[in-house]
């Protein structure tokens, strides 16, 4: 009888949890006794990598985007920093076809040297870690291994070198390891994620994990009074009341005739959300079309200068899943799927993932953003990722939202409001 081993490798992202303050629209005043951002010092290689996991962000949040344009009231946020985290781990296990396939899936695929990859998410872990010491940041990573199966060593090593890995056998025969697993990722994402498996197997090979937890507030809050029950019109144009919050401050800013782009910063700065509002007449899939072209949004980055700006931005909250099979499979890593995937770099058995998923939670409000998610990579044995300038910024239809890491540009998360519970 042929016996199906399955791997789950996941990778959580949690993030976001700001707490109150004092109102914040008092210009750079508000700011003064802030420590001002580390910058991240990148070699010529490893600025071109952040670049290449920039175009596996936009890329992948697109094709989410397409799948999900059936629903066009479905708001969604995706986390490309985790998927590309979780992708690049379950990568050291894979050889031949299938890690060449899903490097080029990465975006990775002109960079041969396994340890030059390996080392640059090693840094921008440790950087990232380092940026701003007013928001709390923590990277975790960890591999819960069926104690009664030999696993590859040098894939375990590499795991612990470069991603800091913790391993732990445990026994997947029992109930226990259900909680074990689980209670570390509520431990290592501030409660916020609690539940990543319900059950495990004696065939279980392995569970790989990675929790992202970050804690922010808005550099400039949004005051309480001045939010109010305002029309937001969705896509299909009907209306809804929504609770929109306001401020009068210098952010910023840029437009052009597709879109106007806010960039909202958190803490002291080294993070920030970008908003993209399409301009009147336009589309949500139009901005994410443009946003796949590495030229436009470099163009749009760099156009950016400050504005004093009047802000509405509705107070939202998304809860959202999806098993991204698909998608992956259209980026070009199909293979991985299939019996004729090769992760001998794992195990010596014939190996193929069986489901990429991921599970999302964002919520923003005047003091900032509260956000969690987490992807799931199953694996299967198949035989045992100048002046300012005055302007409206109306965010009171559907838009964009992209939470960055300032001096790299590497993106965290992403996501579309394109509906509003009253």
């Amino acid at each position: 009888m042929r016996t199906k081993i399955h791997t789950l490798l996941l990778a959580g992202i949690a993030g976001l949890s700001l707490a109150s303050s004092c109102d914040k629209n008092n210009g750079d005043s508000d700011t003064q006794d802030l420590p001002d951002p580390i910058q991240i010092s990148l070699r010529s290689a490893e600025k071109e990598m952040v670049q290449s996991d920039q175009s596996f962000a936009f890329d992948f949040f697109a094709n989410v985007f397409d799948e999900e344009s059936v629903a066009e009231d479905l708001n969604f946020m995706v986390s490309p920093l985790s998927l590309s985290m979780a992708l690049a781990m379950t990568w050291n296990g894979a050889a031949g076809e299938t890690k060449s396939a899903m490097q080029q899936t990465l975006k990775m695929g002109d960079y041969a040297e396994e340890e030059l990859i390996n080392s640059y998410y090693k840094k921008l872990k440790e950087a990232l870690l380092k940026t701003d010491p007013t928001t709390k940041l923590s990277i975790a990573n960890a591999i819960f291994t069926n104690q009664s199966v030999l696993i590859n060593p040098d894939f375990i090593r590499t795991n612990q070198s470069y991603y800091d890995a913790t391993v732990q056998p445990v026994d997947f025969s029992g109930t226990a390891a259900t909680g074990i697993i689980n209670q570390w990722a509520s431990d290592h994402t501030n409660g916020l994620i609690k539940e990543v498996i319900d059950k495990t197997n004696a065939y279980d090979l392995m569970y790989l994990l990675n929790a992202i937890y970050f804690k922010g507030i808005w550099t400039r809050e949004f005051d309480a009074k001045n939010t109010s029950r305002l029309p937001f019109t969705r896509e299909d144009g009907t209306i809804q009341q929504v609770d929109m919050m306001r401020q009068m401050a210098t952010f910023n800013y840029t437009e052009d005739q597709l879109l106007q782009m806010v960039q909202l910063p958190y803490g002291n700065q080294a993070f920030s959300m970008m908003v993209l509002l399409p301009r009147q007449g336009k589309r949500l899939q139009e901005v994410v079309a443009a946003t796949r072209q590495t030229d436009y949004w470099n163009g749009l980055k760099s156009g950016l200068h400050e504005a004093e700006v009047d802000l509405f931005l509705p107070k939202f909250k998304t809860e959202y899943s999806k098993k991204l099979n698909d998608v992956l499979s259209k980026m070009g890593m199909e293979i991985a799927f299939t019996d004729a995937a090769d992760f001998s770099g794992m195990t010596d058995h014939p190996a193929k993932i069986a489901f990429v998923k991921q599970d999302t939670y964002i919520s923003t409000d005047e003091s900032g953003t509260e956000a969690a998610a987490v992807t799931t990579v199953g694996m299967e044995l198949t035989s045992m990722p100048a002046e300012p300038q005055r302007v409206v910024f109306n965010a009171d239809k559907p838009f964009i939202y992209i939470i960055q890491e300032n001096s790299t540009g590497a993106i965290l998360f992403m996501g579309a409001v394109k509906n509003l519970n009253d």
